[in-house]
């Protein structure tokens, strides 16, 4: 098999990662914030959304992750069209997914937002 020197330099692409996931997501600790908010039309967002409006900012730092480990099921759902980078960041959660619990899931759905 004839493989273009694209297809090698691609091969070759090793991405760079911040400085934070180096060390894989364990020393990856979650920063709670304040509730978010709409600029506007606060009642009528919090209406359309009522599971998540008014949540908590939640952030990533560097530290120890404390949290219990526990089964998860992710899904990811991109805007339907084609999505440059998807992929990588797809590959990246599964990784890391699995990397954490061998059992959680990652689920995706067909057809973007209307799937």
């Amino acid at each position: 098999m004839t493989i273009s020197n694209l297809q090698k330099a691609r091969y070759s692409y090793n991405p760079k990662l911040p400085g934070m996931l180096r060390n894989g997501i364990s020393e990856i600790c979650v920063k709670e914030g304040a509730p978010t908010e709409s600029v506007a039309d606060q009642e009528k967002i919090k209406a359309l959304f009522p599971n998540t409006y008014g949540k908590n900012e939640i952030t990533f730092q560097k530290g120890v992750n404390t949290s219990k480990p526990k089964k998860q099921v992710v899904g990811v759902i991109l805007s339907g069209g084609q999505a440059p980078g998807g992929h990588n960041v797809i590959c990246g959660l599964y990784d890391a997914l699995k990397a954490t619990d061998k059992d959680n899931v990652l689920l995706g759905f067909k057809g973007g937002p209307s799937g």
